[in-house]
């Protein structure tokens, strides 16, 4: 537990990251839970297959909102119980023969360290296979007691927990679907008179679960099959069910296999080229070496059952669920999370060989290799750390594989490193120049540079290349928000939403556009959608807060600002409640907002400037005047700011004072494509 604790500490503070993301922040049912049982429910009931999973999603939303670190740790305390679980099952192969229990220890630690299971434990997407490995473990372990057992009425009740925990691990993670083959092996190699009646029920249970849930995998092999959102964005189709296969049983061998031994080269996309034909030497070779090991399984299972154990739980397992549907990433890391058991029998196998022929060696050879491989995983925990640091580490790792370069330059841009980002998505183009997410987010850059035409040529290209693409729509969208073309903006959301209705994005982009066109009660519900997909997000808040008093619902507005005054947008929240109070022509009460707000930020021109106007209808010119003496400290292109205090001066009787503060302002900013400078022009013209 200690060595566990030890390897993985530095894992507890990363960041959300790749599928993190959409497991918990685009499930709108989690980020709506507020009680225990809403946890329950939303985990459940609300989201996709994996029931429990997503309950513990739910109740880490539920504890600590989108803070990870108690995700961190869940993950943390799941695989050291899988830990002693592993522990528990060496020991039980070896028959509880406490001159071994040294062999069952240097197993177990072997599993809590090895490098190539850091992608299950330190990303919290991958609980997947932590959560599903809980249960697949405790199962292998109660059925291993169950054989053992002598006592029938025991015996019953064990096997009764092993399909209950078969059961969750199932609502855990579909992969699950390998366990009852896998204790069809444990019965077939164990037992030296084979019961082929257990061996014939445990086998068939995959075969059972398939017909009974035929409905619920032919939709997921539909959608996995048709890789929908990564073709939309113009990355690869789904590999052919045949060349699927072939290249699926070979990557295993080339790639796993390595790995469990020699943990080296580690990363979150591994770049896999496809075997096209069946007489490829490569997947002929895969095919000789199952057959091989399985060959020295069923050789070696009386004399040596940690090794014939160890191949079948490596070959047997979820590893094998995975060859008969097509998915995207035929190779990802956290995968291989509950096959680690087969390594740690293994390893407990080569140690039981070192004692017997160098016993000298048994615990240099432990000490070396699991300091070896937690010195590996402490130095990999890091790269999970944020999305910079896990795509930085992919695309050395894959630097011809365009995926890497177009998630670092999405990493980039979330980061404002503008160039970086623009690098990246261009090295991704040049490795596959269809990826109609990188022209889109390309596009969304140019934007918010100003260079509109540019953004506009790129993304009529993406729509049309990819009718399918929600992300494009949305961004031409924001593009004809900010030409000030509602229709042609309403149009492109409005497809947006089609394509994807529980975009947020799109919602809060169709309150933009229907803000723009003055239908303030509908955009209104826009936001109000926006809202409950993304309730984490305050900037979402306070533009509903700002759309309820659009709409003439200052009491709503007023509920919204109060709850995000504790908030990171406070001061903002501050000062939509002055503006709210200021409209309802009560002044005192506005400038007590006001002041909170400054208070909160020294650097806030627009707060400044409110207060001036307030001042300045209450016809307290010297104080309006200091107000928007500041606002010009603080921004002194800000144009409203010139004209109010040049008002406010003439108002005072100071029309000297006026003229030379309108005359300093276009002298200064003259030539500049400030529309104030024109109405500078005019009030001076007016006052002279």
């Amino acid at each position: 537990i200690v060595l566990t604790l030890l390897t993985y500490i530095n894992s507890l503070h990363g960041k959300f990251v790749f599928d993190d993301l959409q497991v918990v922040q685009q499930s709108s049912e989690i980020m709506n839970v507020k009680t225990f049982r809403d946890a329950l429910n939303a985990g459940w009931f609300g989201v996709g297959q994996r029931h429990l999973l997503f309950v513990t999603y739910a109740l880490n939303y539920y504890w600590s909102g989108l803070d990870t670190f108690s995700y961190h740790v869940l993950n943390l305390v799941l695989h050291i119980v899988n830990v002693l679980l592993v522990y528990g099952i060496v020991l039980a192969v070896l028959k509880e023969d406490p001159r071994l229990r040294f062999l069952a220890l240097a197993g177990a630690a072997v599993f809590a360290v090895h490098p190539l299971l850091s992608g299950a434990v330190s990303y919290i997407a991958g609980r997947s296979s932590v959560l599903c490995g809980t249960f697949y473990f405790t199962a292998v372990y109660v059925f291993l007691k169950g054989l053992d057992s002598e006592r029938r009425l025991r015996r019953l009740a064990l096997f009764g927990l092993t399909a209950v925990c078969g059961l969750l691990a199932w609502e855990a993670k579909q992969e699950a679907i390998a366990l009852p083959l896998f204790l069809a092996a444990v019965v077939f190699l164990r037992a030296e008179k084979k019961n082929w009646r257990w061996i014939a029920v445990l086998s068939a249970i995959p075969l059972v679960a398939v017909l009974l849930l035929l409905d619920q995998i032919k939709h997921l092999y539909g959608m996995v099959g048709s890789n929908a959102v990564l073709v939309s964005a113009g990355f690869d189709k789904v590999l052919a069910p045949t060349t699927y296969f072939q290249t699926y049983v070979t990557a295993v061998i080339k790639y796993y296999f390595p790995r469990f031994l020699i943990p080296i080269g580690l990363t979150i996309d591994p770049q896999i080229e496809p075997v096209d034909h069946w007489y490829s030497p490569e997947f002929l070779m895969a095919i000789a070496i199952f057959a091989g090991l399985a060959w020295v399984a069923l050789r070696t299972a009386r004399k040596e059952p940690l090794l014939a154990l160890g191949i079948a739980a490596i070959v047997v397992s979820p590893l094998l669920a995975y060859v008969a549907i097509p998915l995207a990433d035929v190779v990802l890391e956290h995968r291989a999370y509950i096959p680690g058991l087969g390594i740690a029998l293994i390893f407990a196998w080569i140690l039981q060989w070192v004692s017997r022929n160098r016993p000298s060696l048994r615990l240099a050879v432990t000490a070396g290799v699991v300091l070896t491989f937690a010195f590996m995983t402490v130095s990999r925990n890091p790269v999970f750390a944020n999305n910079i640091a896990l795509w930085e580490d992919a695309v050395t790792k894959t630097p011809a594989k365009p995926r890497p370069h177009f998630n670092l330059g999405q990493a980039y841009q979330d980061a404002q490193r503008i160039p970086d980002a623009i690098r990246e998505y261009q090295q991704a183009l040049a490795l596959k120049p269809d990826i109609h997410a990188a022209y889109s987010n390309l596009a969304a850059i140019y934007l918010d540079l100003r260079q509109l035409d540019k953004s506009e040529e790129m993304l009529l290209k993406v729509t049309s290349l990819s009718p399918t693409f929600t992300e494009g729509f949305i961004n031409l969208a924001v593009l004809y928000i900010r030409r000030q073309e509602p229709d042609k903006a309403l149009a492109a959301i409005n497809r947006a939403l089609k394509l994807n209705p529980g975009s947020f994005a799109a919602h809060y982009n169709k309150g933009e556009v229907l803000t723009l066109r003055g239908d303030f009660k509908a955009a209104l519900e826009s936001y109000k959608e926006s809202v409950h997909i993304r309730p984490d997000l305050d900037a979402f808040k306070l533009t509903l807060g700002s759309a309820y008093a659009r709409a003439g619902d200052p009491i709503s507005a007023e509920k919204v600002f109060n709850d995000l005054v504790n908030g990171p947008l406070a001061a903002e929240a501050y000062r939509n409640l002055g503006l709210l109070y200021s409209n309802a022509g009560q002044p005192d009460q506005a400038l007590q907002q006001f002041q909170q707000a400054v208070r909160l930020r020294n650097i806030f021109p627009e707060v400044h400037h409110d207060m001036g106007l307030v001042y300045l209808r209450k016809q307290m010119f010297d104080q309006a005047i200091e107000q928007f003496r500041v606002v010009l400290e603080q921004q002194p292109d800000h144009g409203p700011a010139i004209l109010n205090i040049a008002a406010a001066y003439q108002m005072k009787g100071d029309s000297q004072t006026a003229r030379e503060a309108l005359q300093g302002f276009i002298e200064r900013y003259g030539n500049s494509n400030s529309p104030y400078v024109a109405q500078a022009r005019q009030r001076l013209l007016a006052l002279r």
